[in-house]
């Protein structure tokens, strides 16, 4: 019985051991199944990466469970570099050497996801952590990328927007008024071109006018440009759908004060360009009557210089006249006609020769008959007859012609 009882025992040890193995088995491989399943639904194989190379500095590539994945970060949006549409944006290559940086190759990472696991370009969206630091908000509080919103996921956003706020507080990055290309850095310039424009200016101030015109154009164009059509032509598109409603206002005030310091400039500018040319216009008007006063003093003396001369000729023709007059009447009067040495009288009738006068002038004008005095007489007439009252100062022989008025020059 002992041993029947034993050997029964035995047989129900054995039949529990078996029970227990296969209850072992059966739950060993009910765990590797749920283990199985719950790895592909998502476990810790997705859950860490280690970092291939870096696109953009929004975008990585790593090995995530075995294969290469595109990890677009949630939340943050950087700068464009890659579109072949669109130049390159401001601060674009920073935001790329700022992630690069961040997460070299062969960077081990965890990843965190959001309700949404892929984009509309697949690639996987997530928080990124390196040593428990979000690198999503990292590149925001750096000023190189701002936050963003895709419906539904949101989970990242509320840390990101608290690292743009401290961005923006620090000025870094594209909050910056010390970077050319940021948005500060425009209005920066923008201001500086106001506060060059003269508050004082010699002379004409039409180049200073023009010129405070077209800086306040400028700032025209960029005040209006500071809308989600106008900030990729400013290098800005990044910013153009940011969650950045706040900075924006604070931001368009300061560039209306700006506006403002245009305006002045401008409007100063043009009370002086006023001024200038109403001095201008007085001054021409001076200029123009003493340019004619000038004129009228000339054709004065120019009268009075014509007057003296015309005076000058009237006095020298009075004075020739009253010289002639005088040589005239120093004249010795012409001589009555001789007798000729033979004794010979006149015929009765006139017809016969008389001598002409052996001197100037003959009393009856040279011979009655207008001849040619005598050979006695020793003058050869002449040249054509000339008046006594013409006679131009000639005081040598003269040949008196009949009439007693005009004479001949002797040869």
């Amino acid at each position: 019985m002992v041993m029947g009882m034993n050997g029964g025992a035995s047989q129900t040890a054995a039949r529990g051991l078996r029970g227990w193995i296969i209850g072992a088995a059966v739950l060993v491989a009910t765990v590797l199944v749920g283990a199985t399943a719950f790895g592909a639904l998502g476990g810790d194989g997705d859950r860490r990466g280690e970092v291939v190379r870096v696109i953009d500095g929004d975008t990585l590539v790593a090995i995530v469970d075995g294969e290469e994945t595109t990890i677009r970060l949630l939340n943050v949006d950087t700068p464009e570099t890659k579109n072949p549409d669109e130049p390159v944006q401001c601060l674009g290559p920073e935001a790329t050497e700022f992630l690069t940086e961040r997460l070299p190759a062969g960077t081990p990472i965890e990843l965190e996801y959001d309700e949404e696991r892929l984009d509309r370009y697949d690639r996987t969206l997530a928080g990124v952590y390196e040593s428990e630091s979000l690198i999503n908000a990292e590149i925001a509080e750096a000023g190189l990328g701002v936050p963003v919103y895709f419906a539904p996921n949101d989970r990242f956003l509320r840390e990101v927007e608290e690292a743009s706020e401290r961005a923006q507080e620090n000025g870094a990055g594209l909050f910056s008024d010390e970077i050319e290309c940021t948005l500060p850095g425009q209005l920066q310039a923008q201001s500086a071109a106001v506060g060059e424009v003269p508050a004082e200016v010699e002379g004409d101030p039409a180049d200073a006018l023009a010129g405070a015109a077209s800086v306040l154009e400028d700032v025209d164009v960029f005040i209006a440009s500071l809308d989600a059509d106008g900030l990729p032509e400013l290098g800005n598109a990044v910013m153009a759908g940011a969650l950045l409603d706040s900075y924006f206002e604070d931001f368009r005030e300061e560039a209306g004060d700006v506006r403002d310091e245009a305006e002045k400039s401008h409007s100063t500018l043009e009370e002086l360009k006023t001024e200038y040319d109403a001095e201008q216009e007085r001054l021409e008007e001076e200029r123009r009557k003493e340019e004619e006063r000038r004129q009228e003093e000339e054709r004065l003396e120019q009268e009075r210089l014509e007057q003296e001369e015309r005076e000058r000729e009237e006095r020298e023709e009075r004075e020739r006249q009253e010289r002639q007059e005088r040589e005239r009447q120093e004249q010795p009067a012409p001589s009555a006609p001789s007798q000729s040495s033979s004794g010979k009288s006149s015929s009765s009738g006139g017809g016969g020769s008389s001598s002409g006068s052996s001197g100037g002038k003959s009393s009856g004008g040279g011979s009655s008959g207008g001849s040619e005095s005598s050979s006695g007489s020793g003058c050869v007439p002449y040249g054509p007859e000339i008046p006594y009252s013409d006679a131009g100062g000639y005081t040598g022989k003269r040949y008196g012609m009949p009439g007693g008025k005009t004479f001949r020059k002797c040869g």
